[in-house]
C-alpha cells in the first residue's frame, strides 16, 4: 500500500459524503446505477453512523492528503436481516487507489476484527459482474451463498449474497 496512504478508524466529517460519491462515481459510469443508488447509499450509510457502536460496529477509511479515498464498515445491526455475523458494507476505493492494495488492507482489518468480536461470521451482498471484488472476497474465505435476480440497487442485476464462516 502506498506509503502516503493511512487507514484511519472510525467517523470523519465528510465520510457519508465521500462513500456516497466514490459509489456514485464508480456505479454509475459502469454499471449505469442512478438516484435510487445514490439515495440509498446516503440514507443507509448515515443512518448507520447514527446508530454507530464503537464496541460492535467498525469503520475504516483510506485517507491521502487529508481525502477520503476509501472506504469498508462492519455493521452489527441484525434488523430486518437473516444473516450470521457482521455485515459487510461501503467497500469502494477511489479511482485512483484501485489496485493499489488498499482495498486488500481494509479487509485484512475487517476480517481480523470480525474473527475476534464475531467468530470471523461476515456477510455482504453485492451483484455478479465485479471480477476483481470476487477474487478479493474469496481470498479472505468467503463463498458465494445466493444468486437471484434482483432490483435493490435500482435496476435489475444478478444480485449475490456473500459468506465468510470460518472452519473451527
Amino acid at each position: 500500500m502506498d506509503p502516503e496512504l493511512q487507514i484511519v478508524e472510525g467517523y470523519r466529517p465528510g465520510a457519508v459524503a465521500a462513500i456516497t460519491a466514490h459509489h456514485i462515481n464508480y456505479y454509475a459510469q459502469e454499471w449505469g446505477f442512478g438516484l435510487a443508488f445514490e439515495t440509498k447509499v446516503a440514507i443507509e450509510c448515515a443512518a448507520f453512523l447514527q446508530r454507530y457502536d464503537e464496541r460492535l460496529d467498525r469503520v475504516w477509511l483510506v485517507v491521502r492528503d487529508g481525502a477520503i479515498e476509501g472506504s469498508l464498515i462492519l455493521d452489527h445491526d441484525k434488523s430486518g436481516e437473516m444473516h450470521d455475523g457482521l455485515h459487510l458494507r461501503w467497500f469502494i476505493m477511489s479511482d485512483r487507489l484501485r489496485g493499489t492494495g488498499s482495498g486488500r488492507a481494509l479487509m485484512k482489518r475487517a476480517v481480523e476484527f470480525a474473527d475476534e468480536a464475531a467468530g470471523g461470521r461476515v456477510w455482504l451482498t453485492t451483484f455478479r459482474g465485479l471480477g476483481a471484488a470476487r477474487r478479493l472476497y474469496e481470498d479472505f474465505g468467503f463463498h458465494l451463498a445466493s444468486e437471484v435476480e434482483g432490483e435493490t440497487w435500482g435496476r435489475t442485476v444478478h444480485e449475490q449474497l456473500w459468506l465468510r464462516h470460518p472452519h473451527p
